[in-house]
């Protein structure tokens, strides 16, 4: 499939256009030149419509588009407390006039009853969104007892709106839905474009994966375009065999993305061939900074002056540092790292944040 090809398919689809792309594609000189290995950033981050934003926005502008169409007055999506998605898609929402509702969920023996609101809950407030937080022990990804409460919250809340003569859309955490999946296809599609602007070829595109909403249209891309570049992914949760993210579900969804994208699909062992979790840097546990992702923000800041955040982006980045240093990676390699947001978590609690002031 060629680029043309590629662009008509994703152009005839529905897309309530809310950030702006491209984002910025850019070298660090620094951090390159203290690893003999040539760093590039796609700046995700940036996708606006806020300073505060991240991958989550591509996404949102297909599922938004598609539920306009359908004439959806009300979103409800959910996550964490601190979720990057969730802010992002609450943004999104208002942007297209639909009316964003979250629920979230708290760890309380973890992270405390909600009390100071910080970080991204504050930003949802702010901007009057209406949320409902679940206090939960343990798990907030897998617990089945978490699942059923935060589903019955939002079917109680979706029961409440349809009686109400609205129409009400859910979307999973992370912003995982159908009609979103193929949004990062054009984020590679970028990068490509831009670091042949840049005289490079990429060896290598690093990203943190947690609910698998970025990895398939990467995929879908790559593989529909032809080109030779490896994913490394870093990840926030136990991608195993049986458990809820796995690399069976990210070839499900590589399989749709390229069957709407028109291209051929291959089998399912040569996609999952293609797909290389790291699991090593998950930390204690989620939304919980780790030693290693407290290291990476401070060595970035401190190199380049830009900001990843402590759930996400910095133990991506720790992932790929490590990789670095332990010869993973080989010298003179050209490598990106798609940094997907999660700064307004450097504003949460100790607990979230770490010691990135040491």
């Amino acid at each position: 499939m060629d680029f043309t090809h590629f662009d008509t398919a994703i152009d005839v689809l529905p897309r309530r256009r809310v950030g702006f792309y491209p984002t910025p594609f850019h070298a660090l000189p620094n951090l390159s030149a203290a690893y003999g290995i040539n760093f590039f950033l796609k700046r995700e981050d940036l996708a606006g419509p806020s300073a505060i934003s991240g991958s989550k926005m591509r996404l949102a502008e297909f599922i938004l588009g598609r539920a306009i169409q359908d004439g959806v007055t009300h979103v409800i999506t959910q996550g964490a407390y601190l979720t990057n998605s969730g802010l992002q898609f609450a943004a999104a929402c208002l942007s297209a006039r639909i009316t964003p509702i979250l629920v979230l969920t708290r760890n309380v023996p973890r992270h405390g009853e909600l009390g100071e609101f910080r970080g991204n809950y504050l930003l949802n407030k702010t901007m009057g969104v209406e949320t409902h937080v679940v206090n939960v022990i343990g798990s907030t990804w897998d617990a089945p007892h978490v699942a059923v409460r935060v589903a019955e919250t939002i079917a109680d809340r979706k029961a409440e709106l349809e009686a109400q003569g609205h129409k009400v859309l859910i979307v999973g955490a992370g912003g995982a839905h159908p009609d979103g999946f193929i949004a990062h296809a054009l984020t590679f599609r970028e990068m490509l474009e831009q670091s042949d602007a840049a005289g490079v070829d990429l060896d290598f595109v690093y990203h943190t994966i947690g609910t698998g909403t970025a990895l398939p249209g990467m995929l879908a891309a790559k593989l529909s375009l032809g080109h030779p570049v490896k994913f490394r992914s870093i990840s926030i949760l136990r991608y195993n065999d049986g458990d809820w993210m796995n690399p069976g579900v990210i070839v499900e969804r590589t399989k749709a993305v390229l069957d709407t994208l028109g291209a051929p699909v291959p089998d399912d062992a040569t996609i999952r061939a293609e797909i290389d979790v790291d699991q090593r840097f998950i930390g204690e546990e989620y939304a919980v900074a780790s030693p290693e992702s407290s290291a990476a923000i401070r060595e970035l800041a401190r190199a380049e002056g830009v900001f990843v955040g402590p759930v996400y982006t910095g133990k991506g980045l720790a992932g790929l540092l490590d990789h670095a240093r332990s010869g993973r990676i080989a010298a003179g390699s050209n490598v990106a790292f798609l940094h997907t947001g999660d700064t307004g978590n450097l504003f949460e609690i100790p607990q979230v944040v770490g010691h990135i002031a040491d």
